[in-house]
């Protein structure tokens, strides 16, 4: 059994702060596909698609969203896994 103990507001850390503006943008985004549509998301200058793709996984994986994502290189594609459609 956990140890429960009452403190006082003022002595708790704060609570974590809600989506990101980016982060809200790629749940909406993914919430309004279609189910023959895929996101197609291009890295920030300077950063790689292992790191979106890592950004993304954290971001669905918070969210609830279970998705299907893959690589041509360039681009990073993002599908939510209950979507997939034939390609």
């Amino acid at each position: 059994m956990p140890t429960i103990e009452v403190i006082k507001a003022s002595e708790a850390p704060q609570a974590p702060k809600k989506l990101s503006k980016v982060a809200d943008q790629l749940v909406t985004a993914l919430n309004a596909l279609r189910k023959d549509e895929v996101l197609k998301l291009s890295a920030d200058e300077g950063k790689s698609l292992r790191g979106l793709k890592t950004s993304v996984g954290r971001i669905t994986s918070n969210a609830g969203i279970k998705v299907t994502s893959w690589d041509d290189g360039t681009y990073l594609y993002v599908q939510k896994a209950d979507q997939k459609s034939e390609r």
